[in-house]
């Protein structure tokens, strides 16, 4: 598939690592823009980094294999820690209506899809690929969510030492603050009245 081709919809593969959910060409909500990046098979490292790289923006990168043994895939994937989706074109959809249709003669092999239709096709070593990917995440929507103010405890401390450990614990958590050296529920709740019910604390949600 040639620059500027749209991604047929295409979910019957496996995924192995990942949104178990996904689907390629599926419809992007209007206004909202969506950017994959799909390599077929390599562990290359720096896949990882780009997933890192552009965690708080809509940029998917998926590794692509029709690999016949699954338990060999999934050793594979737990042995080299990739933090990237990885899928298992089990039906070789993948291969046949994006590998092959594009003219590629081996792996690996990317394209960069922004809202289904394909921007870059090349080895993903090609300095295309990340100027490419780089410009067009810096299009791509957020998938970031204004922080949510946390309320602030107005429970006394005989309130607070009514409710069970585990309730307290996770007031704490949410707020980001450590619990290290409370082992008493009144470490807790000391804890809690010291902190929550004087200070705003914010939690960054992701969608």
């Amino acid at each position: 598939m040639s620059v500027g081709t749209v991604v047929p919809f295409i979910n019957d593969f496996l995924v192995i690592k990942g949104d178990s959910s996904i689907t390629i060409g599926s419809p992007v909500p209007e206004g909202h823009t969506k950017v994959v990046v799909l390599e077929f098979w390599a562990t290359i490292p720096h896949l990882s980094e780009l997933q890192r790289k552009y965690r708080d923006v809509d940029v998917t990168i998926i590794g692509s294999t029709n690999e016949k043994d699954e338990q060999k895939i999934r050793d594979f994937v737990k042995v080299n820690a990739m933090e990237y989706t990885v899928i298992l074109d089990k039906n070789q959809s993948l291969y046949s209506q994006v590998f092959k249709a594009s003219g590629a003669k081996g792996i690996p092999f990317a394209t960069v899809i922004v809202n289904n239709k394909i921007v870059f096709s090349g080895h993903p070593m090609d300095p295309n690929f990340a100027t490419t990917l780089d410009q067009k995440a810096s299009q791509a929507s957020s998938t970031r969510k204004e922080p949510v103010a946390l309320p602030l405890i107005t429970q006394t401390y005989e309130d607070l030492m009514q409710m069970k450990p585990k309730e307290l614990r996770q007031i704490l958590e949410d707020r980001g603050i450590k619990t290290v050296g409370c082992t008493e529920k009144g470490d807790f709740a000391k804890l809690i009245v010291d902190t929550c019910t004087k200070t705003q604390y914010y939690r960054q949600l992701y969608q």
